[in-house]
Formats: C-alpha cells, sequence, structure tokens
C-alpha cells in the first residue's frame, strides 16, 4: 500500500456514496472501479517482484508472502473424546491430545540406576571434547526464525550472544557429562501436534513433535557426533536402514530394494512385497531395552549413563495457539523433534533383520520385506520371516498395526498367497505408497505419475490465481520451489516408462512458462532457452548420470557395487568406468535405472566420467 493507492480507494468509497445518491451515472462509477482494480494489480505486481529480488537474502519474507496466498485451514479442528463428543476448546484439545500422546507409551521397565552401573562396569572410558569454540560454532549456526522450548530461550538471543555464552556454556556440558546429570529444562518438551492423515477428529492422526531447550540440543548435537562416530567407525548401524543415515535417504531405499525386485519378476518369478507398519513406533521404544542395546554396540559408560538420565524422568506438555495441557510424564519413547531421537532410535531397531532371510530394508520405521514366492518353501519362507518379525516386536515391546499392513502380490505366475501375522490374515493391495511413492502392482508407475501430475498443477493453479506478477524473476522462483520438486520427488526410481506419461509431466512446465509475460507467442522449446532451463526429460537424465556417478565414485559407492558392474578394460574404447550391461525381458526392467543408464552412461566422455 502506498499513498497514491489509499487516496485511490478512499475516492472510490466516496464515488460510491455519490453514486447511491444519484450524483454520478453507473458507468463513471465503474470506470473509477476499473482503474482503482488495475492500480491495486500494478502495486501487487510490483510487491511480488521485490519480494522475489530478496528471496535470497529474505527467505522468511517469500515465504510468509506464499503462505498468505494459500488457504489455510484451522491446523487442529474439533476433537471426539472417547463418550463422542466434539472438543472444540484449545485447552481442552490440549489435555485430550496430551492424554492420548501419554497413552501409548510402553510401561517402565524395572531396571534401577544401580543396574546401570552393574551393567557398564565393563564398557570402555571415553573423552567427550567440550571446548568452547565448539560450542560457539554450534551457536553461531543456530536458525533464529526456530521456536524455543519450554525454557523460553530463543535461539536469536543465543546466536547473538555466542561469545559471551560459549564458555560458560562449554562449562555446564562438561559438568553434565563428567556427572551425568541432565538439567529438569533439558528433559522437558512442548509438544506440537501435527496431522498426519485421515480424520482430523481422531487424536490418533496426529503426530507429537517435541520443541525441546536449544542449549539442550546443542549438547545433544555434539553428543549425536561422538555416538555416530562410534557407530560408523565399527560398521554397527545395518545396510538395510536408509533413515537418518549419512549418504542415504528415501530414493537409495528404494532403487536398492526395487533393483531386486525388478530382477526377480525379469526372471519369471512371483514375488511377494509385505509393507509392515509399526504403531508409534517413536513413542513406544523401551528405555530400558534400549540401553541394554548400547551397551551390547559397545557405546561407552559415560555416554550410556547420560542417555539413560536424558531419557529418564521425562516430562511433556501439548501447545494449541498459545494455551497448553498440565505436564504429563514420559515413561517411553524417544523425543520426536530432538537432535538424539532419530539416532537412539535407529541403533533401537538395528536388530530387528537377525534371522530374517528375505530381503529386508528399513527407512526409520517404514519397513518392508520382499522375497520370491514361487514355491511352498519360498512361501513357507517368507510367513517363517514375519513370525521372527512378530517376535522380535513382543520381545522388544513393540506392535506392529496389522490392519495397515499390506501384501503386494507381483508377477504374472502368483498364486497370491495369503500371509499371517499374530494370527490375523494380512490383505492384499494392487498398490502402495512406499516412502511417498505410489508403487503398484504391474510396476510402470503410471499412477505415480499421474498423482505427482495432479499435485503440481493444482499448486500451478493456486499460483496463477493468487499472484498477479507474470515477471520470469516471480514466476521462475515460485516454480522452482513448489511445483517442480513433486515432479522430480525419488524421480530416479520412478522415472515415466510411457510417452502418454512423460507429456503429461512436461504439460505442467509448458504451463508454468506460457505464464510467463512475453513468451506466450514463442515455442516450448525457445520459451525453456529464454528461461535458461532444461526439459523435465533432459533433467532426468541428467539426474540419472549423477545418480550412477554417486554409485561407483561418490557417496554412495558402498551400495553401488551391488547396483552395478564395472566393464573389463581393454575390452572396448573406454571412458575410464565403462558398465557391464545386463540382459533384460521386460520393459520394467529395461526402464529401471540400473538398467536404463548403462547405455547414456557407457557414452559419456572421459573429462565427463
Amino acid at each position: 500500500m502506498n499513498p497514491e493507492l489509499n487516496n485511490l480507494l478512499k475516492r472510490k468509497k466516496e464515488m460510491f456514496k455519490k453514486w447511491k445518491e444519484g450524483d454520478i451515472s453507473k458507468e463513471e462509477y465503474n470506470a473509477i472501479c476499473r482503474n482503482c482494480r488495475i492500480s491495486v494489480r500494478k502495486a501487487k505486481a510490483k510487491n511480488e517482484l521485490r519480494i522475489a529480488r530478496e528471496a535470497k537474502n529474505n527467505k522468511k519474507g517469500f515465504w510468509g508472502y506464499v503462505r498468505s496466498k494459500r488457504k489455510v485451514k484451522e491446523a487442529i479442528g474439533p476433537l471426539q473424546n472417547e463418550k463422542g463428543d466434539l472438543v472444540k476448546n484449545d485447552i481442552q484439545k490440549a489435555e485430550l491430545l496430551n492424554s492420548y500422546f501419554a497413552s501409548v507409551f510402553s510401561q517402565k521397565g524395572k531396571e534401577t540406576s544401580v543396574g546401570l552401573h552393574c551393567a557398564v562396569e565393563g564398557i570402555r572410558e571415553s573423552r567427550l571434547c567440550m571446548d568452547k569454540e565448539k560450542v560457539r560454532e554450534h551457536l553461531a549456526n543456530l536458525n533464529v526464525f526456530k521456536s524455543p522450548g519450554p525454557d523460553e530461550l530463543h535461539p536469536r538471543v543465543l546466536k547473538e550472544l555466542a561469545d559471551i555464552i560459549a564458555e560458560p556454556l562449554s562449562v555446564i556440558f562438561e559438568n553434565s557429562w563428567i556427572t551425568g546429570e541432565v538439567p529438569e529444562d533439558w528433559r522437558r518438551a512442548n509438544v506440537v501436534p501435527i496431522f498426519k492423515k485421515g480424520k482430523k477428529a481422531d487424536p490418533g492422526n496426529y503426530r507429537p513433535v517435541s520443541l525441546t531447550s536449544i542449549p539442550g540440543k546443542i549438547f545433544e548435537q555434539i553428543i549425536k557426533q561422538h555416538i555416530w562416530e562410534h557407530l560408523d567407525g565399527n560398521a554397527v548401524i545395518n545396510q538395510s536402514q536408509h533413515g537418518f543415515v549419512t549418504n542415504k535417504s528415501c530414493q537409495t531405499n528404494l532403487i536398492s530394494f526395487y533393483d531386486k525386485i525388478t530382477g526377480w519378476i525379469d526372471q519369471g518369478k512371483a514375488v511377494d512385497i509385505v509393507y509392515l507398519d509399526f504403531s508409534k513406533a517413536f513413542d513406544k521404544v523401551s528405555h530400558t531395552i534400549l540401553i541394554e542395546k548400547m551397551i551390547k554396540y559397545g557405546i561407552d559408560r559415560t555416554t550410556v549413563r547420560w542417555i539413560h538420565n536424558w531419557l529418564s524422568d521425562r516430562t511433556q506438555r501439548v501447545v494449541i495457539n498459545g494455551f497448553t495441557s498440565d505436564w504429563k510424564t514420559v515413561s517411553s519413547g524417544v523425543p520426536q523433534g530432538s537432535v538424539l531421537g532419530p539416532l537412539l532410535f535407529n541403533i533401537f531397531i538395528n536388530d530387528l533383520d537377525e534371522g530374517v532371510e528375505g530381503t529386508l530394508i528399513k527407512f526409520a520405521d517404514d519397513t518392508k520385506l520382499g522375497g520370491v514366492a514361487n514355491t511352498r518353501e519360498e512361501k513357507e519362507r517368507i510367513q517363517k520371516d514375519l513370525d521372527k518379525l512378530e517376535q522380535w516386536a513382543e520381545t522388544n515391546r513393540m506392535t506392529f498395526n496389522r490392519e495397515k499392513c499390506k501384501v503386494l502380490h507381483l508377477g504374472k505366475k502368483n498364486d497370491n498367497i495369503q500371509y499371517r501375522m499374530g494370527g490375523i490374515s494380512l490383505s492384499s493391495s494392487t498398490c502402495e505408497k512406499d516412502l511417498g511413492v505410489l508403487v503398484d502392482h504391474r510396476l510402470n508407475m503410471s499412477q505415480q505419475c499421474d498423482a505427482a501430475a495432479k499435485k503440481a498443477n493444482t499448486i500451478l493453479g493456486c499460483i496463477k490465481k493468487s499472484i498477479e506478477s507474470r515477471s520470469r524473476e516471480v514466476i521462475v522462483p515460485l516454480y522452482s520451489s513448489l511445483v517442480r520438486p513433486h515432479l522430480e520427488y525419488c524421480v530416479q526410481f520412478w522415472a515415466p516408462q510411457f510417452k502418454k506419461d512423460i507429456d503429461k509431466l512436461e504439460q505442467v512446465q509448458r504451463r508454468v512458462t506460457k505464464m510467463v509475460s512475453g513468451l506466450q507467442t514463442m515455442s516450448y522449446e525457445e520459451r525453456l532457452k529464454d528461461l535458461g532451463m532444461f526439459s523435465l526429460q533432459k533433467r532426468r537424465l541428467r539426474g540419472d548420470m549423477i545418480a550412477v556417478f554417486k554409485y561407483l565414485k561418490g557417496c554412495h559407492s558402498a551400495e553401488g557395487l551391488a547396483l552395478f558392474s564395472v566393464a573389463q578394460e581393454g575390452r572396448t574404447r573406454n571412458n575410464g568406468m565403462k558398465l557391464q550391461g545386463s540382459r533384460y525381458r521386460l520393459d520394467i526392467r529395461k526402464n529401471f535405472l540400473t538398467v536404463r543408464a548403462i547405455s547414456h552412461w557407457n557414452r559419456l566422455p572421459q573429462e565427463v566420467v
């Protein structure tokens, strides 16, 4: 808003009164309205251009404006209590959610701190560096836009005072580490309920994310680094775990697992995949069993003692719109939203695949089991693996949500056998969402292409309606940050196989380039060149080459050994790392990354490789 625009809006209001009184004609009033509307649109476009140009230095302003243009419903609607009544008051909603979150905790173990001291007697000692410079570096890297914990120490204050408080904080950290005493503030959490999916009135459809003390989180980062060095150095975490592990992701999980699956199907075998779902996995972690596993994996006694005390006597409260519930005791689980939580969960679930004969792969608690199901013996082997997993859950005080555990039957000769867990038959499915990607029984990825295009088009429609500016400086950043990620999430795994699917995805980018003012009369290729962009198909090919490089020479090289084989030197002209091609019968194998990328990679010149 500017003075000129304010005066124009005032004049419009005055003219409205005059029109009602009959002093001016409707045509005159309409002309003033039209002039006012054009001026408002120009002011909006100018403001959007300014925000886009400042986006690199002011990301918060950019995203704040984008959020203001999107219709955001109430984060937490009325909730249904046990009696079936709807709760609308914020305090009552906070109490209801906190009671539900506390109800899923496992019962506390019987071990005492005396028992803990006895258990760690034979474990090695360790020294943790707690120098002032390391603490100051962590303080300086704080994100000032994050929320404080229950102690209300704001990250902006801590960051600006980094040089002054680094030394006293390092002393506090050192004493906490040596004595094992954990301040009460570090064991408290403000819980923010995050809606997942399903009915908004059901408290079970919300995930509790803990906001904890910022100084406590800094110390957690130091301890996490210390634990990870031991786990990584001794190769403790199994290769089947892809969640919260350095250099692994959803994409590496999907490619590693389905490379075997598509290979078996290409050989004409029947394959069954069981998608497993733990019930409230992070909240049910038994502290007793977790500590036992940390001891088993050789983590030093000082760390074990500190983690034990950090997990003990925890409390939490739910916060909704500034209203808080009463404090509740946390008897199990690792805090979601903490720094140490994911690492501790990986330690807890690490031995899940011990004794399992089939192909099992994990992303934190998202687990899937795959195996060939041609003969009776092979089907029985999958059932035995499920029995072992059920036994593991019982031993570790975890539970499977058997209603959400699904079986996907693949291959033409599949008998669609029914598997059981805990005496309950698992239902079959023709399509499952695996780490955000739709996988169906045909593995042709058409459903995923449809879903990605639909989501991208929906967001693009919102941009078109709510953003006045058609400048390339506004449209291109919005497309790159809000739309294109939906078209390229894990796309190296689910790349479209049919021309209709390729065109469906490309059509989204065609719409975007047409939105930019001054380019409407150009062809698609000319628009891309003018904007300095590539087609999505070319971006996917580029992404394939980057992925292959990471598997051969980069951060995924350990997994690359199982996925690719380098051709023997001297047989043909070589780019230094020519790959051995593999035979295939079916298109689903031909179009999988580990096969389709080989010919493109082998054609690359040596300097590019």
